[in-house]
């Protein structure tokens, strides 16, 4: 079921087989996207990293995942596309900018566990609601979409943080993920996430320490891996392109760092992951 507004403004809710996989190559492209899974036990490659997702549990996508290798049983999706639901525009709504999209490195993923009435419910209702066509329409879809985010976000934070739920930590972790999202490109340093932030380097560093098992260092770097990772396999960028691509100063300091992450180099990775 696809809903489309004025403004290309648009929202897609199905639950798929195996004969609809062709939606991964297709339709899961594009906008962010939610994947339920059903069924039986999913498995997919999401940037050559295989996952083994349970049932009941939903997996948050943005365009930038390149996704392989899906075995499934039944899985229901909600893709939306930016004009219909800016999730940076309403982060004071949601507050799911940086933890269940646009996180970094990380595949973020949730297991649901009591309140899977609550999501099967809201389901009932997204379909039945697409199906209308009148000037309520737009505005009911985006409501029941808060509300699915909402409540992806809370079992989110219970299943990843030892915060409180309205600790400060918590949106200056995801700030800094989504940050380091955008602009991992051309800023490579924990200094410069910090002056945006209006934080001392320190100040990340052990608020990092404290809550999560990954320094503001590491996010970085495995953002910046991430995209190599995927310019190496799903492209045919020459090596000084690609470090280019990455504000490393030269191929040596690429290769050392891909090296010193994988203990393979760039052009052995390439090799490897296209069977060459």
């Amino acid at each position: 079921m696809f809903f489309k507004g004025k403004l290309d403004e648009y929202l897609f809710v199905s639950e798929i087989v195996p004969e609809r996989k062709y939606m991964f190559n297709t339709d899961l492209k594009k906008g962010l996207t939610i994947l339920w899974n059903t069924g039986a036990k999913f498995n997919l490659t999401i940037d050559n990293i295989p996952y083994e997702i349970n049932t009941n549990c939903f997996v948050f996508l943005t365009a930038f995942h390149k996704i392989a290798d899906f075995d499934f049983e039944k899985l229901r999706v909600i893709q939306f596309n930016q004009p219909f639901y800016c999730i940076e525009n309403h982060d004071s709504d949601v507050g799911c900018k940086g933890l269940l999209f646009f996180g970094a490195s990380s595949v973020p993923k949730i297991e649901v566990k009591d309140n899977i009435y609550a999501f099967n419910l809201i389901w009932e209702v997204l379909e039945m609601e697409i199906d209308q066509h009148d000037s309520y329409t737009l505005e009911m879809l985006k409501a029941i979409l808060k509300r699915v985010l909402i409540l992806c976000v809370r079992i989110y934070k219970k299943q990843n943080f030892t915060l409180k739920e309205d600790s400060k930590a918590i949106g200056l972790i995801r700030e800094f993920n989504f940050l380091v999202e955008k602009h991992y490109k051309t800023h490579t340093t924990v200094a410069a996430y910090a002056d945006m932030l209006f934080k001392t380097s320190k100040t990340l560093a052990n608020l990092f320490k404290k809550h999560i098992d990954k320094t503001p260092l590491e996010i970085i770097n495995n953002r910046r891996l991430l995209e190599a990772k995927r310019l190496l396999n799903y492209t045919d960028f020459h090596i000084q392109e690609i470090a280019n691509e990455l504000s490393f100063n030269d191929v040596q300091s690429f290769s050392s760092f891909f090296k010193k992450q994988t203990n393979m180099s760039p052009t052995e990775f390439r090799n490897n992951t296209k069977g060459v």
